[in-house]
């Protein structure tokens, strides 16, 4: 083989240079090539089940995100949500999203927009963005959601508490009084469910029951109208107060006792029924303070303690009036002390209703004894009833009736003029009888009066100016002072 020309020698050179570049442009080309197919495809795949960089689904970005992993993210808050229950008396529950199994629903499935990619594409689009709209829509499970309600805490017993209507207090201190309406915590359960439902469809965080009116109310509040005009009309007859004063003694009738005689009714009708109440009140005033007629002990001038029975002396009350003055004060509300009606009086309140002002007849001593104030202003023998014509005057105690001047006393057999009449006992009373010479003594038994109290003029006219309609007249029989003359220098009282 013959030695190449320098020449062709360069020629070949050259055309093997070109061909080795080629080997290794081929080479480098395949090098650079291979890797991008297989990026290409690995992209290409990457991106069959995930959404495109840049993709947007309701305005949440959900790049190069799974299905299920978009899904979460959408549905993180839904997942994730806590309903917190707030109720009187610091009751507190929550339902959790998890527990009703909480979730969204959507109009067009999230898989249907990474279907919609065009996968191979990837190279133009995956620097594009990608904006999604679907409409979603929050669902529960109602069966759990029912398990989850019946279990709240605001339905238990303890928690269930009813409501109270305002009523009227017993009768006390202040009165009647209107106990305010207490609210309970008895919940209305329909309404409670329906504001749970439209909560957890709002996905708010916090229910405040007191918001939303779900507790069942009173009927009948503090300020009704009924009520509150019953407890008034209630206080103004228990509100009276009428004290009656008897010497030391204090009788009140008020409230405490006329409030049992009060009553309401469901439609705060009030009732008053005093009737009964009112009367065995004054019965018992009078039973309790009349002396009229009683039995006195009573001590004489003579120093002798007797039993005087008999007489018309003494507090007499006039039950039937004063039963209806009361009536009358307690249905105006009155607050008065009040003297009671009395058919008749006597001088003092107390065992001793006689007092230091009164007349003594000693009717065996035929003598009498006139205190007044405690001081004896008159002593003098008289004249009583005729034994022997069975005129005898009645042992006693009587009060005054009147006095009078100049009178004339009439009877069967006789018509007498006197000056100084003092009546006692119906027509039994003190006068003077100046057409006897002497008095005292046995004159009464045979000789006596028609039953009055024969005087000399002298005492008669005396007693007449001191002595006073009401004055107490102690008449009695004293055996062993027959004739007795009291010896003293102190005309003090002696009773």
């Amino acid at each position: 083989m013959g030695k190449l020309s320098k020449k062709r020698w360069k020629g070949y050179r050259k055309s093997n240079k070109k061909r080795i570049l080629k080997i290794v442009l081929s080479v480098v080309l395949v090098l650079l090539i291979v890797p991008l197919c297989f990026l290409y495809l690995f992209v290409a795949y990457y991106y069959r089940d995930r959404f495109y960089a840049n993709t947007y689904v309701n305005n949440i970005d959900i790049s190069n995100m799974t299905y299920e992993e978009a899904e979460n993210l959408i549905s993180s808050e839904v997942r994730s949500y806590v309903l917190s229950i707030e109720g009187r008396n610091g009751v507190y529950d929550t339902i959790t999203g998890n527990s009703i199994n909480l979730h969204l629903l959507y109009s067009k499935d999230l898989s249907e927009f990474i279907q919609e990619q065009n996968t191979f594409g990837w190279p133009v689009d995956i620097f594009k963005k990608h904006y999604h709209e679907t409409d979603t829509m929050l669902t529960f499970d109602e069966t759990l959601l029912e398990e989850e309600f019946k279990r709240l805490a605001f339905l238990k017993e303890e928690n269930n508490i009813m409501p109270l209507n305002a009523r009227i207090s017993e009768y006390g201190e202040n009165g009647y009084e209107i106990i305010p309406e207490q609210h309970g915590a008895k919940i209305i359960e329909d309404k409670l469910y329906e504001a749970i439902t439209d909560a957890i469809n709002l996905l708010k965080p916090k229910l405040f029951l007191e918001d939303i009116d779900c507790y069942e109310k009173p009927v009948i509040g503090s300020d009704y109208p009924p009520l509150v005009k019953a407890v008034e009309e209630m206080n103004k007859l228990a509100g009276a107060e009428i004290t009656y004063e008897f010497g030391d003694a204090v009788e009140v009738l008020d409230g405490k006792i006329i409030s049992q005689w009060i009553s309401v009714s469901d439609d705060y009708e009030v009732t008053f029924e005093p009737e009964a109440g009112i009367k065995e009140f004054v019965d018992y005033i009078g039973k309790t303070y009349n002396t009229f007629g009683k039995t006195r002990t009573f001590k004489t001038s003579y120093g002798d303690v007797i039993k005087v029975s008999g007489g018309d002396y003494g507090w007499w009350l006039n039950r039937p009036k004063e039963a209806e003055e009361l009536l009358e004060l307690i249905k105006s509300g009155a607050v008065v002390k009040k003297e009671p009606v009395y058919y008749q009086t006597a001088q003092q309140y107390g065992e001793d209703d006689i007092g230091d002002t009164y007349v003594e007849v000693n009717l065996t001593a035929q003598h009498l004894f006139f205190y007044k104030d405690g001081k004896l202003v008159v002593e003098s023998d008289f004249v009583s009833g005729n034994l022997a014509k069975n005129y005898g005057t009645p042992t006693g105690t009587y009060p005054v009736q009147y006095k009078q001047r100049n009178a004339v006393l009439v009877g069967e057999d006789y018509e007498t003029p006197v000056k100084y009449w003092m009546p006692f006992n119906r027509n039994i009373g003190f006068h003077d009888a100046t057409w006897r010479k002497e008095f005292g003594k046995d004159i009464y038994k045979t000789k006596g009066s028609h039953g009055c109290i024969n005087m000399p003029l002298e005492a008669a006219e005396k007693m007449y100016q001191e002595i006073q309609r009401g004055v107490a007249v102690i008449v009695y029989e004293l055996p062993g002072t027959e004739n007795y003359e009291l010896k003293t220098d102190d005309k003090s009282k002696k009773k």
